[in-house]
Order: structure tokens, then sequence, then C-alpha cells
């Protein structure tokens, strides 16, 4: 399908006239292709959900105050926060003329938005199940004002799964609303436990992917006075914990068609396969279904390993077909260009990098 064909399609889908392509192709321009480029991986702070948490989260246990500068300042209880202070609501984040500005500026066609800290997943359930429809409404009003240029990821207060249940159902209507955003982990919880599998089961059922995301990594050891390890280390720890929990705990097996997004390229979860292996051939984990290897490609992974090199390096072991662009923009690992990223893999051809920055996301969305 081409490019102008693809768009029509997603207009369509979303019951909208469309304008023709932004961008025309140029056959060889390594800048250029004939479809969508998609960054299956940003974040932004919805209007709602910004002014539902500065008029209620003091009362649900957050401290929310403004910064001199004006701008929301966010501090949840439950985890170890990146910022001692908290998350301040950026307008790299809050404003929509420049989320979308920069993702021209990425050459990103479509931008899946997805949620960061201070997410939801720590309030009390009745207040993030507020706090989770703000965020998926805004989405969906946010995708019928822009079609072309914006899908949404369903945020879930994952911290009660019945309310979790309730608002996947409702929030599969909306429109634009393509995947599930899930953190991987809940409020300290692996995400194999038995309470969050019928949530699993109805993402597989709806055909609706899991985005996973880091809220809170695993901080044991990684705060020092001097310095901090949490985004450079904690990011990919949480990742290959997710990963490899979703895998002995049965939750890959026992839903076969569930689709999952890794952030940070996995972590190191692609990597500990071999070891996975290893311990399966000394009679470990025998309640397993499958080899080892067939576990990777099970999940899908971003571009966020900040090295070509490493990358071509995960396509061999994982396939190119389950590399998926993402860059976590606007955040401080975020990948700035993510198409000249892909174009200088070592060795990657023009068909592997349309595949990764266009139809590799466009199969996973359903597109």
């Amino acid at each position: 399908m081409d490019r102008r064909a693809f768009l029509t399609g997603v207009s369509a889908a979303a019951g909208t006239a469309l304008l023709g392509p932004r961008r025309a192709h140029a056959q060889g321009d390594p800048r250029r292709f004939s479809k969508p480029v998609i960054d299956a991986h940003i974040h932004w702070y919805p209007p709602t959900f910004a002014a539902l948490l500065e008029k209620e989260g003091n009362a649900n246990g957050a401290t929310v105050t403004r910064t001199a500068d004006g701008l929301l300042n966010v501090k949840v209880p439950g985890g170890q926060e990146y910022l001692p202070a908290g998350s301040r609501f950026r307008p790299d984040m809050t404003d929509v003329a420049r989320i979308l500005k920069a993702a021209d500026a990425r050459g990103a066609d479509i931008s899946v938005l997805t949620q960061t800290n201070p997410h939801i997943v720590w309030a009390p359930p009745a207040f993030g199940l507020r706090l989770a429809q703000a965020i998926n409404d805004d989405t969906a009003a946010l995708h019928r004002k822009y079609p072309t240029r914006v899908l949404g990821a369903i945020t879930l207060p994952m911290q009660d799964p019945t309310l979790a249940l309730q608002e996947l159902e409702r929030g599969a209507k909306l429109p634009g609303m393509r995947a599930v955003n899930i953190t991987e982990n809940v409020k300290g919880k692996n995400l194999h436990e038995k309470e969050f599998w019928p949530i699993w089961g109805r993402c597989e059922a709806l055909g609706l992917p899991v985005f996973l995301h880091n809220v809170f990594p695993i901080s044991e050891r990684l705060i020092e006075e001097e310095f901090s390890m949490m985004n450079v280390l904690g990011n990919p720890f949480e990742a290959t914990i997710a990963a490899m929990s979703l895998v002995l705990g049965g939750v890959m097996d026992a839903f076969p068609r569930l689709e999952v997004l890794m952030p940070h390229a996995g972590g190191f979860f692609p990597f500990a396969i071999p070891r996975l292996e290893y311990a399966i051939g000394n009679g470990n984990f025998k309640h397993l279904k499958h080899p080892a290897n067939d576990y990777l490609r099970r999940f899908h992974y971003d571009l966020i390993l900040h090295s070509p090199t490493l990358t071509r390096t995960l396509i061999d072991i994982v396939g190119v077909d389950r590399v998926v662009s993402g860059t976590d923009y606007p955040q401080g690992m975020a990948i700035k260009d993510p198409i000249a990223y892909v174009n200088e893999i070592p060795g990657i051809t023009r068909r592997e990098a349309e595949m990764i920055l266009c139809e590799n996301p466009a199969r996973l969305l359903r597109l």
C-alpha cells in the first residue's frame, strides 16, 4: 500500500476527510518514504488530566504545585522519581502545536501518544479511573482533530483490575485508540500476576497491542548522593524484568496472539535468551511450552538502544520485522532523529529501513 492510500485508509477509519500526503516521495532519498513514518513511543500530558491533577491531586495523595515559571509539578507516592521534585508538565509535553512541530522535525507522520511519569497507577482506584478517562478522552479528541497525525494508547487504572477492564472496554470504542499503555510494574507487582490475566485476555481478544512503559523503575542501589543511574540503567532493567516475567509467568503461553511492544529495545531481555535456554536445558522452567528462542519474537522492540551497531545486533537476534520505530520523545533518553538513526544501522537496506519506520508499526497498530 502506498503512502497516499494508507492515509486515505486512516481517514476512512476516522470518518474524517483528509488532505493529501504532507511530504512528497523522493525515490532514493534516505529521508523519504512512500508510506507514513510512525513514531510509536512518544508522551504527552493531556489538558483535562493536568487540570484534574491540579484540582484534586493533593486530596488523593499527590503533591501538586506550580514551579516559579508557572509549570505544573506533580510528585506522587509509591515509587522513586527520576527527579526528586517530581514530574514537570513541560510545554514539549503539553503544547500540541509544539508536539506536532517536533514530530515534523523528526520526520514522523504519525505519533502514538502514551503516558509516562507520574502516570496513574499510584492513585486511589476511583481517582485513577477518572484520571484514565481524562487521558483517554483527550487523546481521542486530539485524534479527531488530527486524524492523520495522532493515534492513542488506552491508559488503564491497573491498580484495580476490575476498573481497568471497565476502562479498556470503554476506551476501545474511542476513535484513534490503537493500543493499550500499561506500566512495566503495577505498584511493585510484576505483570505475570494472575490478577492481570483477564486484562491480557481482553487485549488479545480486542486485537489491541500492549505498549509497555517504565514508571518508577527498580531503583535499589541506583541512586547515590552524587549521581543517579535511574535513567541510564533503571529503564532497561525494568523492561528486562517485565518481558521475562511475562514469559516465565506463563502469560505469553496463555495468550498466544497477544502483541507486546517493549520500550528501550527490551533492555537485556533479547540478550538473556541464551541464559534462559541454558536454564531450560538444566531442567528449569519445565512449564514453558516453547523453546527459549521462540519467545524473542513474541515481542516487538523500539529503537531506544542509542547504538545503531547494537540495533543491528538486535535485528539479527529478533528479526527486522520485530523492530518498531519509537523514540520516547521528549524524554531525556529520546532518539532525536529516528530516520537518521535507522539509516545509520550497519548494513541496513532501504527495504529494512521502511519496515522499521513505516510497515512494522503500522502492522502492529493494525492500520
